[in-house]
């Protein structure tokens, strides 16, 4: 008769052991860093996007795979990338640790996997009446070589992401190419 209280006491603590176990995992991986947007591959033609994440405090930028100079963003930061392939991870502070004497410092620090978008240039010349001038302004996210053309004369000037010039209202045509 003891031994069979012995059995299943042995039993019950073996499946809360195994209930524990499997709650700890399940915390672990639910709580893991995750990239909700810009997708895998995604094309962005939108100068002003927004990335989604979840179960993250920062996002983490680079050029290259291997993030030799990350460019780091926390979850209300703007910011204005030129066009280009960015890869980009999530990182979180995370404080789960499965076994915690064994974890360090830096193992507090969980990631997401590596994913990449791609920025498109995206060319925008506005031009707005301001009284006795016009109002030239790149809106775009690229450089603009704007050309005036005023009836065979035709001139040329460099507009930066977001540059506003002031030009004389007159019967110019004016035409915005990527540098």
């Amino acid at each position: 008769m003891k031994n069979l209280r012995i059995t299943r006491a042995r039993k019950i603590l073996i499946a809360e052991g195994i209930f524990i176990f499997g709650v700890l995992i399940y915390l672990f991986f639910s709580t893991a860093p995750n990239q909700i947007s810009p997708l895998q591959g995604m094309t962005i033609i939108e100068p002003d996007f927004v990335f989604e994440i979840k179960n993250g405090e920062e996002v983490v930028i680079s050029t290259d795979e291997n993030f030799t100079a990350p460019i780091i963003f926390g979850q209300d930061s703007d910011f204005n990338l030129p066009p280009g392939t960015y890869y980009w991870k999530v990182k979180s502070k995370s404080k789960i640790c499965m076994f915690p004497l064994l974890c360090s410092e830096k193992s507090k620090f969980r990631e997401s996997k590596v994913k990449s978008f791609t920025i498109q240039g995206h060319v925008s010349l506005g031009l707005k009446e301001e009284g006795e001038n016009y109002e030239l302004q790149n809106s775009g996210n690229v450089e603009l070589n704007v050309t005036k053309d005023n009836g065979g004369l035709i001139t040329s000037m460099i507009l930066d992401v977001g540059q506003l010039k002031q030009v004389e209202k007159d019967d110019s045509s004016y035409e915005g190419r990527q540098k």
